[in-house]
Protein backbone atom coordinates (compact mmCIF):
# COMPACT_ATOMS: atom_id res chain seq x y z
CA UNK A 1 0.00 0.00 0.00
CA UNK A 2 0.98 3.80 -0.95
CA UNK A 3 0.51 6.67 1.43
CA UNK A 4 0.76 10.03 -0.40
CA UNK A 5 -0.68 11.73 2.49
CA UNK A 6 -2.21 11.40 5.73
CA UNK A 7 -5.45 11.83 4.71
CA UNK A 8 -5.79 9.70 1.69
CA UNK A 9 -4.76 6.28 0.73
CA UNK A 10 -3.87 5.11 -2.36
CA UNK A 11 -4.17 1.16 -3.37
CA UNK A 12 -2.28 -0.45 -6.16
CA UNK A 13 -5.12 -0.20 -8.80
CA UNK A 14 -4.78 3.54 -7.85
CA UNK A 15 -1.16 3.15 -8.84
CA UNK A 16 -1.66 1.06 -12.10
CA UNK A 17 -4.64 4.32 -13.36
CA UNK A 18 -1.73 7.23 -12.41
CA UNK A 19 0.99 4.96 -14.61
CA UNK A 20 -1.52 4.59 -17.33
CA UNK A 21 -2.49 8.07 -17.71
CA UNK A 22 1.64 9.09 -17.23
CA UNK A 23 2.30 6.54 -20.09
CA UNK A 24 -1.04 7.99 -22.61
CA UNK A 25 1.12 11.70 -22.95
CA UNK A 26 4.30 9.54 -24.54
CA UNK A 27 6.65 11.08 -21.85
CA UNK A 28 9.60 8.72 -23.45
CA UNK A 29 9.13 11.41 -26.91
CA UNK A 30 8.67 14.15 -24.92
CA UNK A 31 11.65 13.44 -22.75
CA UNK A 32 13.96 12.92 -26.42
CA UNK A 33 12.67 16.36 -27.57
CA UNK A 34 13.87 17.82 -24.08
CA UNK A 35 17.14 15.89 -24.22
CA UNK A 36 17.58 17.66 -28.11
CA UNK A 37 16.71 20.89 -27.20
CA UNK A 38 17.28 21.88 -23.65
CA UNK A 39 20.41 21.52 -21.11
CA UNK A 40 19.37 22.68 -17.53
CA UNK A 41 23.23 22.68 -16.68
CA UNK A 42 23.37 26.04 -19.05
CA UNK A 43 21.09 27.92 -16.75
CA UNK A 44 22.06 26.80 -13.48
CA UNK A 45 23.52 29.91 -11.36
CA UNK A 46 27.18 29.06 -10.08
CA UNK A 47 25.79 30.28 -6.94
CA UNK A 48 22.92 27.05 -6.98
CA UNK A 49 25.73 25.17 -7.80
CA UNK A 50 28.05 25.87 -4.77
CA UNK A 51 25.56 26.24 -2.39
CA UNK A 52 24.62 22.27 -3.24
CA UNK A 53 27.98 21.28 -3.44
CA UNK A 54 29.01 22.77 -0.27
CA UNK A 55 31.40 20.60 2.18
CA UNK A 56 28.66 19.29 4.47
CA UNK A 57 30.99 16.29 5.59
CA UNK A 58 30.10 13.95 3.04
CA UNK A 59 29.71 14.18 -1.11
CA UNK A 60 26.51 13.84 -2.66
CA UNK A 61 24.62 10.84 -3.84
CA UNK A 62 22.92 12.85 -6.92
CA UNK A 63 24.26 15.40 -9.56
CA UNK A 64 22.07 18.58 -9.23
CA UNK A 65 21.00 18.92 -12.26
CA UNK A 66 19.81 14.94 -11.99
CA UNK A 67 17.70 16.24 -8.93
CA UNK A 68 16.00 19.22 -10.88
CA UNK A 69 15.59 17.09 -14.14
CA UNK A 70 13.25 14.95 -11.36
CA UNK A 71 11.41 17.99 -10.26
CA UNK A 72 10.70 19.86 -13.19
CA UNK A 73 9.41 16.29 -14.90
CA UNK A 74 6.97 16.35 -12.01
CA UNK A 75 5.67 19.53 -13.02
CA UNK A 76 5.59 18.90 -16.53
CA UNK A 77 3.54 15.78 -15.93
CA UNK A 78 1.62 17.08 -13.35
CA UNK A 79 2.80 14.67 -10.91
CA UNK A 80 1.10 15.10 -7.54
CA UNK A 81 3.67 14.05 -5.11
CA UNK A 82 7.01 13.10 -4.41
CA UNK A 83 5.96 9.43 -3.42
CA UNK A 84 4.26 9.17 -6.82
CA UNK A 85 7.88 10.77 -8.39
CA UNK A 86 9.88 8.03 -6.58
CA UNK A 87 7.82 5.29 -8.03
CA UNK A 88 7.76 6.24 -11.85
CA UNK A 89 11.51 6.48 -11.69
CA UNK A 90 11.72 3.17 -10.30
CA UNK A 91 9.93 1.60 -12.52
CA UNK A 92 10.83 3.70 -15.83
CA UNK A 93 14.43 3.09 -17.04
CA UNK A 94 13.85 6.03 -19.31
CA UNK A 95 13.03 8.54 -17.19
CA UNK A 96 15.83 7.18 -14.70
CA UNK A 97 18.37 7.57 -17.25
CA UNK A 98 17.15 11.11 -18.47
CA UNK A 99 17.61 12.31 -15.23
CA UNK A 100 21.23 10.42 -14.32
CA UNK A 101 19.91 8.27 -11.80
CA UNK A 102 22.38 5.38 -13.27
CA UNK A 103 22.80 3.44 -9.35
CA UNK A 104 19.94 3.98 -7.08
CA UNK A 105 17.12 6.55 -7.29
CA UNK A 106 16.06 9.34 -4.62
CA UNK A 107 13.32 8.55 -1.79
CA UNK A 108 10.73 10.93 -1.35
CA UNK A 109 12.21 12.33 2.02
CA UNK A 110 15.55 13.54 -0.38
CA UNK A 111 12.94 15.84 -2.70
CA UNK A 112 11.21 17.23 0.28
CA UNK A 113 14.45 18.43 2.02
CA UNK A 114 15.64 19.90 -1.39
CA UNK A 115 12.70 21.82 -1.58
CA UNK A 116 12.94 23.42 1.54
CA UNK A 117 16.58 23.76 1.74
CA UNK A 118 17.43 25.22 -2.29
CA UNK A 119 14.29 27.13 -2.29
CA UNK A 120 15.61 30.88 -2.94
CA UNK A 121 18.26 28.73 -5.66
CA UNK A 122 15.30 27.28 -7.53
CA UNK A 123 14.00 30.90 -7.49
CA UNK A 124 17.31 32.37 -9.07
CA UNK A 125 16.88 29.49 -11.25
CA UNK A 126 13.57 30.45 -12.41
CA UNK A 127 14.79 34.55 -12.76
CA UNK A 128 18.12 33.73 -14.71
CA UNK A 129 15.94 31.88 -17.24
CA UNK A 130 13.56 34.77 -17.77
CA UNK A 131 15.84 37.32 -19.67
CA UNK A 132 16.72 34.34 -22.56
CA UNK A 133 12.77 33.64 -22.53
CA UNK A 134 12.14 37.71 -23.21
CA UNK A 135 14.77 37.54 -25.93
CA UNK A 136 13.17 34.15 -27.43
CA UNK A 137 9.76 36.21 -27.71
CA UNK A 138 11.25 39.14 -29.10
CA UNK A 139 12.64 36.86 -32.11
CA UNK A 140 9.01 35.86 -31.90
CA UNK A 141 7.55 39.43 -32.71
CA UNK A 142 10.15 40.37 -34.78
CA UNK A 143 9.65 37.61 -37.21
CA UNK A 144 5.50 37.87 -37.53
CA UNK A 145 3.88 40.07 -39.88
CA UNK A 146 2.87 43.52 -38.98
CA UNK A 147 -0.79 42.20 -39.48
CA UNK A 148 -0.69 39.37 -37.10
CA UNK A 149 -3.07 39.98 -34.26
CA UNK A 150 -0.10 38.65 -31.94
CA UNK A 151 2.39 41.75 -32.64
CA UNK A 152 3.75 43.24 -29.94
CA UNK A 153 2.02 41.21 -27.32
CA UNK A 154 5.79 41.07 -25.86
CA UNK A 155 5.89 44.37 -25.20
CA UNK A 156 3.38 44.55 -23.15
CA UNK A 157 3.45 44.00 -19.08
CA UNK A 158 0.41 42.36 -17.01
CA UNK A 159 -0.23 41.76 -13.45
CA UNK A 160 -2.57 40.03 -11.09
CA UNK A 161 -2.32 38.47 -8.13
CA UNK A 162 -3.80 34.98 -7.16
CA UNK A 163 -3.16 32.34 -3.98
CA UNK A 164 -2.53 29.32 -3.25
CA UNK A 165 -5.06 27.11 -0.95
CA UNK A 166 -3.81 24.72 1.16
CA UNK A 167 -5.77 22.08 3.55
CA UNK A 168 -5.22 23.84 6.58
CA UNK A 169 -8.63 23.63 9.38
CA UNK A 170 -9.69 27.02 8.11
CA UNK A 171 -10.45 26.36 5.15
CA UNK A 172 -12.74 23.86 5.78
CA UNK A 173 -16.36 25.14 5.49
CA UNK A 174 -17.68 23.80 8.33
CA UNK A 175 -15.68 26.34 10.26
CA UNK A 176 -16.92 29.08 8.04
CA UNK A 177 -20.60 27.73 8.67
CA UNK A 178 -20.24 27.36 11.91
CA UNK A 179 -19.36 30.87 12.51
CA UNK A 180 -21.87 31.83 10.49
CA UNK A 181 -24.50 29.98 12.58
CA UNK A 182 -23.42 31.46 15.57
CA UNK A 183 -23.77 35.33 14.41
CA UNK A 184 -27.57 34.42 13.29
CA UNK A 185 -28.57 33.17 16.65
CA UNK A 186 -26.82 36.03 18.54
CA UNK A 187 -29.03 38.57 15.82
CA UNK A 188 -31.80 36.63 16.62
CA UNK A 189 -31.34 36.29 20.25
CA UNK A 190 -30.27 40.31 20.89
CA UNK A 191 -33.14 41.13 18.14
CA UNK A 192 -30.61 42.88 16.06
CA UNK A 193 -32.31 43.22 12.35
CA UNK A 194 -29.29 45.26 11.01
CA UNK A 195 -26.85 42.61 11.84
CA UNK A 196 -25.19 41.01 8.90
CA UNK A 197 -24.13 37.83 10.20
CA UNK A 198 -21.80 36.86 7.12
CA UNK A 199 -19.63 40.59 7.93
CA UNK A 200 -19.54 39.85 11.48
CA UNK A 201 -18.66 36.04 10.69
CA UNK A 202 -15.20 37.60 8.36
CA UNK A 203 -14.43 40.02 10.99
CA UNK A 204 -14.45 37.14 14.00
CA UNK A 205 -12.67 34.93 11.77
CA UNK A 206 -8.62 34.41 12.81
CA UNK A 207 -6.64 36.54 10.43
CA UNK A 208 -4.17 33.75 10.00
CA UNK A 209 -4.11 29.76 9.69
CA UNK A 210 -3.27 28.57 13.15
CA UNK A 211 -0.30 26.18 11.59
CA UNK A 212 1.15 29.10 9.52
CA UNK A 213 0.84 32.66 9.97
CA UNK A 214 2.11 33.13 5.91
CA UNK A 215 -1.50 31.63 5.23
CA UNK A 216 -3.83 34.60 5.60
CA UNK A 217 -7.41 34.89 5.16
CA UNK A 218 -8.14 36.73 2.22
CA UNK A 219 -10.53 37.17 -0.94
CA UNK A 220 -8.95 34.88 -3.80
CA UNK A 221 -10.81 34.01 -6.99
CA UNK A 222 -14.14 35.11 -6.48
CA UNK A 223 -13.90 33.85 -2.33
CA UNK A 224 -12.46 34.35 0.50
CA UNK A 225 -10.29 31.55 2.00
CA UNK A 226 -6.98 31.36 3.92
CA UNK A 227 -4.51 31.38 0.82
CA UNK A 228 -0.59 32.08 0.79
CA UNK A 229 -0.51 34.54 -1.32
CA UNK A 230 1.65 35.73 -4.67
CA UNK A 231 1.58 38.28 -7.43
CA UNK A 232 2.55 37.07 -11.18
CA UNK A 233 3.66 39.35 -14.14
CA UNK A 234 3.69 37.93 -17.75
CA UNK A 235 3.86 39.31 -20.96
CA UNK A 236 0.82 39.75 -23.59
CA UNK A 237 1.90 36.34 -24.78
CA UNK A 238 1.01 34.68 -21.08
CA UNK A 239 4.69 33.67 -20.17
CA UNK A 240 5.57 34.10 -16.63
CA UNK A 241 7.66 36.37 -15.52
CA UNK A 242 8.39 37.46 -11.86
CA UNK A 243 6.73 35.82 -9.18
CA UNK A 244 6.37 37.45 -6.12
CA UNK A 245 5.17 35.62 -2.62
CA UNK A 246 3.24 37.97 -0.24
CA UNK A 247 5.47 37.72 3.43
CA UNK A 248 4.95 39.31 6.93
CA UNK A 249 6.69 42.75 6.32
CA UNK A 250 4.30 42.80 3.13
CA UNK A 251 1.13 43.25 5.31
CA UNK A 252 2.31 45.23 8.06
CA UNK A 253 2.75 47.61 5.34
CA UNK A 254 -0.96 48.01 5.45
CA UNK A 255 -2.14 48.97 8.63
CA UNK A 256 -5.74 48.90 8.10
CA UNK A 257 -8.94 47.11 9.96
CA UNK A 258 -11.49 45.83 6.78
CA UNK A 259 -15.14 45.71 7.03
CA UNK A 260 -15.14 43.14 4.29
CA UNK A 261 -13.00 40.88 2.40
CA UNK A 262 -13.82 42.65 -0.88
CA UNK A 263 -12.42 45.70 0.44
CA UNK A 264 -9.35 43.72 1.97
CA UNK A 265 -8.11 42.67 -1.47
CA UNK A 266 -8.80 46.21 -3.05
CA UNK A 267 -6.08 47.02 -0.61
CA UNK A 268 -3.43 44.51 -0.33
CA UNK A 269 -3.66 43.87 -4.68
CA UNK A 270 -3.41 47.84 -5.14
CA UNK A 271 -0.24 47.74 -2.37
CA UNK A 272 0.75 44.67 -4.15
CA UNK A 273 1.95 46.75 -7.44
CA UNK A 274 5.10 48.16 -6.67
CA UNK A 275 7.10 45.59 -4.44
CA UNK A 276 6.64 42.99 -7.50
CA UNK A 277 7.36 45.14 -10.53
CA UNK A 278 10.06 47.25 -8.92
CA UNK A 279 12.49 44.68 -8.32
CA UNK A 280 11.55 42.75 -11.57
CA UNK A 281 12.18 45.60 -14.11
CA UNK A 282 15.67 46.50 -12.12
CA UNK A 283 16.97 42.96 -12.26
CA UNK A 284 15.69 43.10 -16.17
CA UNK A 285 18.31 46.12 -16.75
CA UNK A 286 21.05 44.65 -15.54
CA UNK A 287 20.46 41.62 -18.09
CA UNK A 288 18.73 43.15 -21.10
CA UNK A 289 17.60 46.37 -22.93
CA UNK A 290 14.42 45.37 -23.51
CA UNK A 291 11.96 47.53 -22.49
CA UNK A 292 8.16 47.04 -21.50
CA UNK A 293 6.28 49.89 -22.95
CA UNK A 294 2.71 48.59 -22.17
CA UNK A 295 1.02 47.96 -18.83
CA UNK A 296 -2.27 45.95 -18.12
CA UNK A 297 -3.96 45.30 -14.93
CA UNK A 298 -7.46 44.82 -13.62
CA UNK A 299 -9.37 48.13 -11.48
CA UNK A 300 -7.89 46.64 -7.97
CA UNK A 301 -4.53 48.21 -9.01
CA UNK A 302 -6.67 51.62 -9.76
CA UNK A 303 -4.80 54.55 -7.72
CA UNK A 304 -2.78 57.59 -8.01
CA UNK A 305 0.00 56.15 -6.74
CA UNK A 306 0.44 53.31 -9.28
CA UNK A 307 -0.15 55.45 -11.99
CA UNK A 308 2.94 57.68 -10.96
CA UNK A 309 4.74 54.44 -10.78
CA UNK A 310 4.29 53.19 -14.26
CA UNK A 311 4.68 56.83 -15.48
CA UNK A 312 7.97 57.06 -13.68
CA UNK A 313 8.84 53.83 -14.91
CA UNK A 314 8.32 54.84 -18.49
CA UNK A 315 5.43 52.87 -19.78
CA UNK A 316 4.01 54.70 -22.24
CA UNK A 317 0.15 52.87 -21.78
CA UNK A 318 -1.42 51.83 -19.04
CA UNK A 319 -4.57 50.11 -19.33
CA UNK A 320 -6.31 49.94 -15.95
CA UNK A 321 -10.25 50.64 -15.49
CA UNK A 322 -10.97 53.13 -13.38
CA UNK A 323 -12.11 51.75 -9.75
CA UNK A 324 -15.21 52.96 -8.23
CA UNK A 325 -14.04 53.61 -5.19
CA UNK A 326 -11.66 56.46 -6.52
CA UNK A 327 -14.25 58.46 -8.37
CA UNK A 328 -14.61 61.26 -5.74
CA UNK A 329 -11.22 63.08 -7.13
CA UNK A 330 -12.43 62.72 -10.33
CA UNK A 331 -13.06 65.90 -11.28
CA UNK A 332 -11.34 68.81 -12.76
CA UNK A 333 -12.48 72.42 -13.18
CA UNK A 334 -16.58 72.31 -13.11
CA UNK A 335 -17.08 69.08 -14.80
CA UNK A 336 -16.96 65.57 -13.75
CA UNK A 337 -15.52 62.31 -15.54
CA UNK A 338 -16.50 58.90 -15.44
CA UNK A 339 -14.35 55.72 -15.03
CA UNK A 340 -14.11 55.63 -18.52
CA UNK A 341 -12.22 59.46 -18.12
CA UNK A 342 -15.05 61.05 -20.12
CA UNK A 343 -16.39 64.23 -18.87
CA UNK A 344 -19.94 64.87 -18.14
CA UNK A 345 -22.77 66.93 -18.70
CA UNK A 346 -23.05 69.34 -15.79
CA UNK A 347 -26.94 69.32 -15.92
CA UNK A 348 -27.94 65.33 -16.93
CA UNK A 349 -24.32 63.59 -16.52
CA UNK A 350 -24.45 62.03 -19.77
CA UNK A 351 -21.19 61.40 -20.78
CA UNK A 352 -19.32 63.85 -23.58
CA UNK A 353 -19.20 62.49 -27.49
CA UNK A 354 -15.54 61.23 -27.85
CA UNK A 355 -14.37 63.55 -30.97
CA UNK A 356 -10.76 61.69 -30.68
CA UNK A 357 -7.27 63.28 -30.25
CA UNK A 358 -5.45 66.38 -31.87
CA UNK A 359 -2.00 68.14 -31.59
CA UNK A 360 -1.27 71.11 -33.31
CA UNK A 361 1.96 72.52 -33.84
CA UNK A 362 4.14 72.45 -30.69
CA UNK A 363 1.12 71.46 -29.03
CA UNK A 364 0.67 69.19 -26.56
CA UNK A 365 -1.49 65.87 -27.61
CA UNK A 366 -4.96 66.43 -25.97
CA UNK A 367 -8.38 64.27 -26.89
CA UNK A 368 -11.24 66.81 -27.67
CA UNK A 369 -14.96 65.86 -26.46
CA UNK A 370 -18.19 67.97 -27.58
CA UNK A 371 -21.47 68.16 -25.68
CA UNK A 372 -23.53 64.80 -25.91
CA UNK A 373 -26.51 66.89 -27.45
CA UNK A 374 -24.71 67.92 -29.90
CA UNK A 375 -24.48 66.82 -34.20
CA UNK A 376 -22.94 67.69 -37.20
CA UNK A 377 -24.50 68.43 -40.65
CA UNK A 378 -23.59 67.29 -43.84
CA UNK A 379 -20.70 70.23 -44.01
CA UNK A 380 -18.82 68.81 -40.79
CA UNK A 381 -19.94 72.14 -38.48
CA UNK A 382 -21.37 71.31 -35.20
CA UNK A 383 -24.70 72.16 -33.49
CA UNK A 384 -26.79 71.56 -30.58
CA UNK A 385 -30.28 70.70 -29.68
CA UNK A 386 -29.46 71.40 -25.57
CA UNK A 387 -33.20 72.71 -24.34
CA UNK A 388 -30.85 74.41 -21.17
CA UNK A 389 -27.45 75.13 -22.71
CA UNK A 390 -24.32 76.02 -20.66
CA UNK A 391 -22.81 78.10 -22.77
CA UNK A 392 -23.61 80.95 -25.54
CA UNK A 393 -21.60 78.71 -28.19
CA UNK A 394 -23.79 77.61 -30.88
CA UNK A 395 -21.50 74.59 -31.35
CA UNK A 396 -22.48 73.10 -27.74
CA UNK A 397 -19.98 73.25 -25.19
CA UNK A 398 -16.15 71.85 -25.99
CA UNK A 399 -13.78 70.59 -23.71
CA UNK A 400 -10.09 69.33 -23.81
CA UNK A 401 -8.59 67.09 -21.73
CA UNK A 402 -4.28 66.98 -22.11
CA UNK A 403 -3.51 63.21 -20.80
CA UNK A 404 0.30 64.35 -19.83
CA UNK A 405 -1.57 66.65 -17.07
CA UNK A 406 -3.21 63.23 -15.38
CA UNK A 407 -1.74 59.94 -16.39
CA UNK A 408 -4.67 57.89 -14.18
CA UNK A 409 -7.57 59.15 -16.43
CA UNK A 410 -5.64 59.83 -19.39
CA UNK A 411 -2.51 56.68 -19.44
CA UNK A 412 -1.91 57.24 -23.12
CA UNK A 413 -4.63 55.39 -24.90
CA UNK A 414 -8.39 56.92 -24.47
CA UNK A 415 -10.58 54.57 -22.51
CA UNK A 416 -14.32 52.93 -24.55
CA UNK A 417 -11.85 53.77 -27.72
CA UNK A 418 -11.31 51.45 -30.47
CA UNK A 419 -7.91 51.00 -29.21
CA UNK A 420 -8.85 50.18 -25.47
CA UNK A 421 -11.36 47.35 -26.51
CA UNK A 422 -9.00 45.70 -29.01
CA UNK A 423 -5.90 45.82 -26.22
CA UNK A 424 -7.54 45.34 -22.71
CA UNK A 425 -8.98 41.62 -23.30
CA UNK A 426 -5.17 40.44 -23.60
CA UNK A 427 -5.14 40.77 -20.03
CA UNK A 428 -6.99 37.49 -19.96
CA UNK A 429 -4.10 35.62 -20.67
CA UNK A 430 -2.88 36.26 -17.05
CA UNK A 431 -5.78 34.13 -16.25
CA UNK A 432 -5.12 31.57 -18.34
CA UNK A 433 -1.59 31.39 -17.19
CA UNK A 434 -3.16 30.85 -14.03
CA UNK A 435 -5.29 28.47 -14.38
CA UNK A 436 -2.64 26.70 -16.23
CA UNK A 437 -0.60 26.39 -12.78
CA UNK A 438 -3.43 25.48 -11.09
CA UNK A 439 -4.02 22.41 -13.05
CA UNK A 440 -1.29 20.96 -11.24
CA UNK A 441 -2.25 19.21 -8.68
CA UNK A 442 0.29 19.89 -5.84
CA UNK A 443 -0.29 23.88 -6.93
CA UNK A 444 -3.94 23.64 -7.15
CA UNK A 445 -4.22 22.07 -3.69
CA UNK A 446 -1.10 21.99 -1.87
CA UNK A 447 -0.30 18.73 0.56
CA UNK A 448 1.67 20.50 2.43
CA UNK A 449 1.63 23.79 5.15
CA UNK A 450 5.18 24.45 4.34
CA UNK A 451 4.94 27.70 2.70
CA UNK A 452 8.58 27.34 1.53
CA UNK A 453 7.68 23.92 -0.12
CA UNK A 454 5.11 25.62 -1.96
CA UNK A 455 6.84 28.26 -3.27
CA UNK A 456 9.49 26.00 -4.40
CA UNK A 457 6.86 24.23 -6.30
CA UNK A 458 5.28 27.07 -7.65
CA UNK A 459 8.93 28.23 -8.81
CA UNK A 460 9.26 24.59 -10.65
CA UNK A 461 6.28 25.25 -12.28
CA UNK A 462 7.24 28.37 -13.34
CA UNK A 463 10.80 27.13 -14.85
CA UNK A 464 8.84 24.02 -16.64
CA UNK A 465 6.56 26.70 -18.68
CA UNK A 466 9.88 29.08 -19.54
CA UNK A 467 11.39 25.33 -20.46
CA UNK A 468 8.68 24.93 -22.66
CA UNK A 469 8.93 28.24 -24.54
CA UNK A 470 12.78 27.17 -25.21
CA UNK A 471 11.80 24.17 -26.70
CA UNK A 472 9.06 25.25 -29.03
CA UNK A 473 11.49 28.03 -30.30
CA UNK A 474 14.07 25.28 -30.98
CA UNK A 475 11.60 23.13 -32.71
CA UNK A 476 10.67 26.30 -34.77
CA UNK A 477 6.77 26.03 -33.24
CA UNK A 478 6.41 29.34 -31.73
CA UNK A 479 2.45 28.53 -31.75
CA UNK A 480 3.10 26.11 -28.86
CA UNK A 481 5.13 28.46 -26.15
CA UNK A 482 1.84 28.37 -24.31
CA UNK A 483 1.27 24.29 -23.99
CA UNK A 484 3.45 21.66 -23.16
CA UNK A 485 -0.03 19.33 -24.11
CA UNK A 486 0.79 20.14 -28.15
CA UNK A 487 4.49 19.24 -27.74
CA UNK A 488 3.51 15.78 -25.93
CA UNK A 489 1.20 14.92 -28.79
CA UNK A 490 3.96 15.86 -31.36
CA UNK A 491 6.78 13.82 -30.02
CA UNK A 492 7.48 10.93 -30.65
Amino acid sequence: MFYLNKTKQLDFFDQVSELKKFASQQPVGFINLLTNNFDIETFIPNSFKEHYYANLGKNREYQLSSILSALLLMQMFHIPTNVLLTLFLVFSTEIREFCGFYKSVPDESFFSRFKTTFESDIANLFDSMVPNVIDICEKINNDLPDGSPYKNLNSMLIYDTSGLKPKVKENNPKTLVSEINKQKIYAKSTNKKNHNPYAAAYKNMPKFAKCNSNIKLDFVNGHFGYFYKFGLLTNGLGIPLSIKFFEKDFYKSIDKNFTSPEEQKYYYDNASLKPVIVPFLNKLKNHSDFKFTTFLGDSEFDSYDNFGLLKHLQFNKAFIPLNSRNQGNSKIGDLEYNTHGIPLCPLTKEPFKAEGSCKGKNRSLRFKFTCPKSHRDKHGKCYHTCENPCTNNKSGRMTYVYPDKDFRLYPGVQRNSKEWDEVYPTRACIERTISSFKFNPCIESPRTVNTTTMRSDLYLTGISKLINVILAYAMNKPEYIRSISNLLKIAV
